[in-house]
């Protein structure tokens, strides 16, 4: 948790999972993703800041819940993942044994 609270991009192979739905179980496997922060202002356009996020306006409880959100800053295009640290799977390539 360390490595992903540093801010570099990180690759990452987590599974999804909604208990209250009864949905998920899809692999879900991305590469040079950081971790999205809700303090810091995200760039929209060159020399243009939004101060927060849209999904980061409620408080999404995130020490309670053992969850945070990714995004990827290379394609903005794609949508921020919540991920529950206790289903990843691999991250940069190893694997990850939850004891």
């Amino acid at each position: 948790m360390k490595l992903i609270d540093e801010g570099d991009p990180f690759d990452l192979v987590f599974v999804t999972a909604d208990r209250r739905r009864g949905t998920g179980g899809e692999l879900i496997s991305v590469t040079q993703w950081t971790k999205m922060d809700s303090d810091a202002p995200i760039e929209i356009l060159p020399g243009r800041y939004r101060k927060k996020a849209r999904a980061m306006i409620k408080n999404p409880n995130h020490w309670a819940n053992k969850t945070f959100n990714i995004w990827s800053p290379i394609n903005k295009l794609n949508h921020p993942h919540k991920v529950h640290f206790r289903l990843m799977q691999f991250f940069n390539g190893k694997r990850i044994i939850n004891g």
